[in-house]
């Protein structure tokens, strides 16, 4: 299906800080079913690749025509999204569908709904009009938008890479979680994959072991796996201040995740990578919590 786009009017050129009353960046509408779902749309004049930003939470961020957010400017990937546009990347950060928002709070259940993950299929059929590789790279509770979005989509809708970043990857309680949303479907997760963990993430959802577990479930093939190390920061062990959210080291986030996708387009790779220590890679040393481009891992 194709995707429509709905261009807002844009104050050019003018990108105060986000806590700024004043701030002003341009949006877009993307269509998809019979709704129009508003995002941020940051574009260099030649990007190199685009990612799609899915904010963590209940996911209702409320974004104005203007580009105002009134819920989750602190997000870990939405507080670093003009990082990854200075890095040559096309960004959208996108809202949830207008039929999926509620009051304060939106429809429960709508992250593992079939019709969610059109809606993101929508959002890479779009972005892929202006740059590829699309990569969908989400946080937290948007790891479930990303299993529904793996289930349903095909073809021009589907990413081509995926990158998860304190994701929640498998059953904890009652809480929903990539397996659950992409029903189970291993065949469905294999795509090009990198997860970034916290070694101190103690949100109970999110902790580092899941990554392991969820590596069993899915296999390695295609995926790799990064654990940083950091301040265990402050608040809910949940939230975008503490450890869960990268508190103090966004600028290595954005870093791995900008050098893992450069790769990907020269050089694909399938190892877990253990950002503890320095590991061997063909004629370079990388270190701790780095990808640098055109380096193929080698067994150590």
């Amino acid at each position: 299906m194709r995707a429509v786009v709905f261009v807002s009017v844009v104050l050019a050129g003018c990108f105060a800080h986000e806590g700024s009353a004043l701030a002003q960046e341009p949006t877009v509408q993307v269509a998809s079913r019979n709704q129009k779902i508003r995002a941020i749309l940051l574009k260099p004049e030649r990007p190199v690749a685009s990612v799609i930003l899915l904010v963590g939470g209940h996911g209702q961020m409320d974004i104005a025509p203007n580009g105002a957010i009134k819920w989750g400017r602190n997000n870990q990937l939405v507080r670093t999204r003009t990082a990854y546009h200075a890095q040559g990347f096309a960004v959208l950060v996108p809202d949830i569908a207008p039929d999926w928002k509620g009051g304060k709070n939106p429809v429960r259940g709508y992250r593992w709904h079939p019709g969610h993950g059109a809606d993101i299929g929508a959002l890479v059929a779009y972005m892929r009009t202006i740059a590829e590789p699309v990569v969908l790279v989400g946080t937290s509770r948007a790891a479930v938008s990303t299993g529904v979005a793996l289930l349903v989509t095909e073809g021009k809708n589907r990413p081509d890479f995926v990158v998860l970043t304190a994701p929640m990857l498998m059953p904890s309680g009652n809480q929903p979680s990539f397996q659950k949303a992409i029903q189970g479907n291993v065949q469905k997760a294999q795509i090009g994959m990198l997860v970034i963990g916290h070694k101190k993430d103690q949100c109970a959802f999110t902790l580092p072991e899941s990554i392991a577990a969820f590596e069993q479930w899915r296999g390695g093939d295609k995926l790799d796996v990064v654990l940083l190390d950091g301040p265990q920061g402050s608040g809910h062990p949940c939230e975008a201040q503490a450890a869960h959210g990268f508190a103090g080291i966004d600028n290595r986030v954005v870093q791995t995740v900008s050098d893992w996708i450069t790769r990907q387009k020269h050089c694909p790779i399938s190892r877990t990578i253990a950002a503890s220590h320095l590991r061997k890679v063909a004629a370079c040393l990388v270190p701790e919590g780095s990808l640098e481009a055109g380096c193929l891992l080698t067994d150590s």
